[in-house]
């Protein structure tokens, strides 16, 4: 299996973003902030499943991120839950609450990459910007 080599980031395939961003116009900064603020609670549900032994879950949670990551360009962790779906289609827990710590972490520094990526994208309008729809009277 050839592994995809990011651009610029370790954790970050900054060309797959800007493909994404460039596909969903404005609708990219809402997709993003959705995604952003449910990654962790994905990871959460992938630990809680390994530590209720709850195979099924674990396998399609780490599925599900497995996805999201790929298309997103978060391709690191998109193998690690690859690594976590095996293990649960294998019908073992043996591994899995290492690669989940590993998935934590990559997350949390992944997450830092997609906030340093999309906060130019979503800055708000400074409130004191001033835009003329008529010229001003003399």
């Amino acid at each position: 299996m050839r592994t995809h080599q990011p651009k610029k980031s370790n954790f970050l395939d900054l060309n797959k973003l800007a493909e994404m961003q460039k596909d969903l116009g404005d609708h990219f900064p809402t997709v993003m902030q959705i995604f952003q603020s449910g990654l962790m609670a994905r990871t959460e549900r992938i630990s809680h499943a390994i530590k209720e032994h709850n195979l099924e879950q674990m396998t399609m949670e780490s599925h599900s991120l497995k996805s999201i990551c790929r298309q997103i360009g978060l391709y690191w962790m998109g193998e690690l839950a690859a690594k976590l779906e095996s293990i649960g289609e294998s019908g073992k827990t043996q591994g899995a609450e290492s690669l989940v710590s590993q998935l934590i972490s990559t997350g949390a520094l992944s997450n830092l990459e997609l906030t340093k990526y999309c906060s130019p994208v979503n800055k708000p309008r400074p409130f004191f910007e001033k835009h003329i729809i008529a010229p001003l009277p003399k």
